[in-house]
């Protein structure tokens, strides 16, 4: 039974063709508008579809039977795929027809697919297979898209700041130096303050002659001999 309404489906897709019917519209853009060599991004592909049409997503058993939404990239030049394309918030349900649970999009579809950009002149150029079907209309059509970015904007690589030049290559800042000194200029402070009151000490504990010698070892002498009596 599974086999017959499939093979029903696929006779009234071409009848749908015939008739120049395109119940889904794409569009293309890349997240960011300034991007620089060595950046991450996203491609974003939106889909609109007309009202009692829905698109199947990407992200269930591709064994069951519909359509998976699929993305081929051509050979990648001057950018790097990272992951699978990811479906945005797609719905979900029980399919009675395939006898298992999809992911499907109304009204308006979206998946994203980051990327890294590697050049100045990449060539990201793809494929988008899908499936649209109908239920109030008892159809499902298959469908291609083809898309190039034509000469995207890609900016150079971005350059390190030079605080961060100086970090990574091990020399000081100007701000590093200015804490630095301050530091040095605060020890060398107390250490000139402490040595004053050395001084001041010292001077409350000396006894000189009328030549200018230390005596204070023998005046001590001679004031604990007079007052131990």
């Amino acid at each position: 039974m599974k086999r017959i309404l499939i093979l029903s489906f696929c006779l009234l897709s071409g009848l749908v063709q015939a008739q120049n019917t395109d119940p889904i519209k794409w569009s293309f853009a890349l997240s960011s508008k300034e991007i620089h060599v060595g950046d991450t991004v996203e491609i974003v592909a939106s889909a609109t579809i007309i009202p009692d049409w829905y698109l199947y997503s990407n992200d269930f058993d591709k064994d069951l039977g519909p359509s998976l939404t699929q993305f081929d990239f051509e050979e990648q030049v001057g950018y790097r795929l990272l992951a699978k394309p990811k479906a945005i918030n797609p719905k979900k349900k029980y399919d009675k027809i395939w006898e298992g649970d999809v992911t499907y999009f109304v009204g308006h579809a979206e998946f994203r697919q980051k990327i890294v950009v590697t050049s100045v002149q990449p060539k990201i150029s793809f494929t988008v297979n899908f499936q649209t079907c109908s239920d109030a209309a008892g159809r499902c059509i298959p469908g291609e898209v083809d898309f190039e970015f034509f000469n995207p904007t890609i900016l150079p690589a971005k350059k390190n700041t030079k605080a961060q030049v100086e970090k990574g290559s091990g020399v000081q800042s100007t701000s590093e130096q200015t804490v630095v000194e301050t530091k040095h200029s605060e020890t060398n402070a107390k250490k000139t303050s402490s040595l004053k009151e050395l001084e001041e000490q010292k001077k409350l504990l000396t006894q000189q002659d009328s030549k200018g010698n230390d005596v204070s070892v023998g005046y001590l002498k001679n004031f604990v001999k007079k007052y131990s009596k």
